[in-house]
């Protein structure tokens, strides 16, 4: 099993930057012809990668790969991107020193970042500096209101909001929250009780599980207290995992709402019962999805395939992968309709750019199209997926469903 920190809820650095750009040996002759070779637009990416709790190993994995691919197919007008990684390792203050790299090392832009243990300082510090952040998960308030954040994701944030919807629709109105024992997650049950209200419902477990915890028993009676339904899973794979086995082999009668980030296919294949009756919710189709209904994943999955990481094979993605691959698409859309890249500039065409193709994995986005969702000042994609899995993938309905909308 693969037992991966990725953090699907709330889930930020030691200073470690990697260059991802050039072309990848295996890429054929016609890469090799395509691929970018002026001079380097440098983008950078602020994430955990090593974290207790917070850990997004193949998240990031998926960042480089996804610049290498697009590197060899040509860049931003035959420039390639040089990938600023800075590792915040879940610290508060090495996530501060990685926003600071980016500044003081020239990132025009940063993809996909993921920076919950110093939210609030870490934006202000991109903010003044005139960096835009394309493709952020959003975990703080702070995150919500600067205006340099352009995702075209939910974020971890609200797709417990999704988790709530699914959870009412069926009737379950007694919750219990399961995230990490982490104080970045501890503001959870007050950010989502209005959410919660709102519908009818009420969280009546907190339950906080801790880092390497091999007693998982003690959790799951805390999840059935006080006449629990559902539970609302906000928790990483090294957790969830575990927590699911336990459920599994007591029997519970609870009803399970995932997010896809903290499993993999082969994590699913291996909780029986407890995988095929949970339902799941995702801003992004599940990477096992039918490219029938999603052709863009085809793309995605072979840019995965040619970085030879075994993290990055299907069996092994996490559902959060796509959503750096969708940042570096979105950035270079912008960037190759720029007459000059620098960061005031790259600010200025995400403001300004309309319906930007995101391979019909999302919705067509235009970034600067940010409406009030509830206490959330900007919300410019509340569209979400709705999977089950089958026994052997995740299976994604195309349908999307809003997040203004309750659930049917």
């Amino acid at each position: 099993m693969n037992f991966k920190r990725i953090a699907p809820a709330i889930a930020a650095l030691a200073t470690a930057s990697l260059v991802a750009a050039g072309c990848s040996s295996d890429g054929g002759a016609d890469a090799a012809d395509n691929a970018a070779t002026g001079d380097p637009i440098k983008v950078g990416q602020i994430v955990p990668i090593e974290a207790p709790g917070l850990g997004s190993a193949t998240y990031a994995a998926s960042t480089v790969a996804s610049v290498d691919a697009f590197n060899e197919r040509g860049g931003v007008n035959g420039r390639p991107l040089e990938l600023l990684q800075c590792d915040s390792m879940g610290d508060p203050n090495k996530e501060v020193d990685c926003a600071n790299k980016m500044v003081s090392e020239g990132a025009v832009a940063t993809l996909a970042d993921f920076t919950p243990a110093s939210s609030e300082a870490t934006s202000k510090i991109l903010f003044d500096a005139g960096i835009a952040r394309v493709g952020l998960n959003p975990v703080n308030m702070s995150e919500f209101i600067a205006t340099n954040i352009y995702t075209p994701f939910s974020g971890s944030l609200l797709n417990l909001y999704g988790m709530i919807d699914i959870l009412v629709a069926q009737g379950k109105t007694k919750l219990s929250l399961m995230r990490p024992d982490l104080p970045v997650t501890a503001q959870l049950v007050g950010l989502l009780t209005p959410a919660v209200q709102a519908k009818g419902a009420e969280i009546v477990n907190d339950v906080a599980v801790g880092a390497g915890a091999t007693d998982y028993t003690q959790f799951i009676a805390a999840a059935e207290r006080n006449d629990a339904q559902g539970v609302i899973m906000a928790l990483g794979a090294s957790d969830a995992n575990p927590i699911a086995q336990a459920f599994e082999q007591l029997g519970s009668k609870l009803t399970f709402a995932l997010g896809t980030a903290g499993f993999t296919q082969a994590d699913l294949q291996d909780l029986g019962t407890f995988a095929t009756t949970s339902t799941y919710t995702s801003p992004t189709p599940a990477p096992s999805s039918s490219t029938e209904d999603f052709p863009g994943l085809k793309e995605f999955l072979a840019d995965m395939d040619k970085s030879g990481k075994e993290e990055l094979e299907l069996q092994n993605l996490t559902g959060d992968a796509v959503n750096p691959w969708l940042s570096v698409r979105a950035f270079g859309e912008v960037a190759k309709n720029r007459t000059e890249i620098d960061a005031a500039n790259i600010w200025k065409g995400f403001e300004n750019a309309k319906d930007i193709d995101m391979a019909g994995l999302i919705p067509a986005w235009t970034p600067g199209a940010v409406e009030q969702f509830g206490i959330f000042p900007r919300i410019s994609n509340s569209m979400m997926y709705k999977m089950s899995f089958d026994g052997d993938v995740l299976v994604t309905d195309p349908t999307q469903y809003d997040l203004r909308t309750p659930t049917a």
